[in-house]
């Protein structure tokens, strides 16, 4: 499709994937900090340290998963793993960077974590939506070879792009981006409309977001399977971990008085 935007000058561009997570981070902090229960708990300048420091773990985490997921792309020039357009990153990483830092962030300044993650939960998958176009232009995160039966396959032909080319492939991309955006749906709904206890709408993300990984993924064509776990890639298993996780919390939380 199209990695590349904007030439700027040497060996850096304007890419379409960075484009689509700053448009998606927008969108998210926009939302966040116009909701009326952020103000209550949380003050303005509490609220974008917190954002500094979720955006810088979730650029580590998300970076991190990438490579190691794809070190042979590093294995001859590792300071490429510091080129940030070298490649790309890993979504789950930076889903658990952002939750992990925030938490520590949070419990430290005496602030209800569980509170405002239930609010990042509500916009999260926004960001994630507009994250996969974001892939989806750059080539990367692409799926299977398509049967003829498939009607919504997609051709890629741009060779700066991560993708194989001149071959029809499952947009994976726009599943991933698709099921985000009723995600966000469903959650903004959720949560606007019905009576949640403390945790319950953070952990319902969690639980819908790794159910989505967990099915796209068998329609992925850059999979790397995990030994002894049949038809599983790392990303997958990962996911399920994560959906255990959220199911026995979302649990916990109904029904502790």
């Amino acid at each position: 499709m199209y990695p590349k935007l904007l030439h700027i000058f040497g060996p850096i561009w304007i890419h379409s994937y960075g484009t689509m997570i700053a448009v998606g981070f927008l969108f998210f902090v926009y939302f966040l900090y116009k909701n009326p229960k952020r103000i209550q708990l949380i003050s303005d300048e509490k609220f974008l340290n917190l954002l500094f420091i979720g955006l810088t773990s979730g650029i580590i985490g998300g970076r991190l998963i990438f490579v190691i997921y794809d070190w042979e792309l590093f294995r001859d020039n590792f300071w490429q793993v510091f080129y940030p357009w070298v490649g790309g990153f890993g979504i789950l990483g930076s889903v658990i960077g952002v939750l992990f830092s925030c938490y520590i962030f949070l419990k430290k300044n005496k602030i209800n974590f569980l509170k405002i993650f239930d609010l990042v939960g509500v916009y999260a998958a926004l960001l994630e939506g507009f994250g996969r176009i974001g892939c989806f232009l750059a080539g990367c995160c692409y799926g299977k070879i398509a049967d003829a039966s498939c009607t919504c396959s997609v051709v890629f032909k741009n060779p700066e792009g991560l993708a194989p080319l001149n071959i029809p492939l499952h947009p994976t991309q726009l599943y991933s981006s698709l099921a985000s955006f009723l995600i966000f749906l469903i959650i903004y709904f959720r949560s606007k409309y019905f009576s949640y206890k403390n945790g319950e709408i953070i952990f319902s993300y969690l639980l819908l977001f790794s159910l989505s990984r967990i099915i796209i993924d068998f329609f992925r064509g850059d999979r790397d399977f995990v030994n002894n776990f049949y038809l599983l890639s790392y990303y997958q298993l990962i996911a399920i971990v994560v959906f255990i996780v959220s199911l026995i919390s979302i649990i916990y939380i109904r029904i502790k008085k």
